[in-house]
């Protein structure tokens, strides 16, 4: 043999008609269930409480983190500065991604955070590189999004002051 990786069994799922195929056959159907912790009730349901929990952690990391309560400050300020300068359809959709992608980086930056000191509480390399790489994630929407916003603003700006 090669010195190359064993090879382990694959464990499929259980098909959606509720029985397994070939030689596993169990001596009762299985029934495939829910998810763990999904609660009955109809679709519309279901996605209402995963809004709710949504909306609970997206005010989780507004309470405790402060640079998200920057990044949403620096967003209505560039919304009036839009507005006030006249953005065309392009430019705001240019904006609102650009915002959106900050919002959501630090908001997963969060959750890396999060994730880590529910792992350990020791300094370690391996969690100091995924909270740095999380942290620097947000570091490369927020750079992005400042030249895409020096690219949109600047004419506009420019021709403000020098009329």
């Amino acid at each position: 043999m090669s010195g190359g990786p064993t090879r382990r069994a694959v464990v499929t799922e259980v098909p959606r008609s509720g029985t397994f195929r070939g030689n596993d056959r169990p001596s009762v159907s299985v029934k495939p269930s829910r998810a763990r912790g999904t609660p009955p009730g109809p679709p519309w349901r279901r996605w209402s409480i995963a809004i709710g929990h949504a909306r609970d952690g997206i005010s989780h990391a507004w309470e405790t983190q402060p640079n998200l309560r920057i990044h949403l400050a620096v967003a209505a300020m560039v919304v009036g500065l839009g507005t006030f300068v006249g953005l065309d359809a392009g430019e705001w959709i240019a904006v609102v991604l650009c915002t959106t992608l900050v919002i959501a980086l630090e908001l997963v930056n969060t959750a890396v955070e999060a994730c880590v000191d529910l792992v350990t509480r020791e300094v370690h390399p391996l969690a100091r590189t995924a909270k740095d790489v999380a942290a620097g994630a947000v570091l490369v929407g927020a750079v992005g999004s400042i030249l895409i916003g020096v690219i949109i603003f600047a004419p506009r700006l420019y021709h403000l002051i020098a009329w």
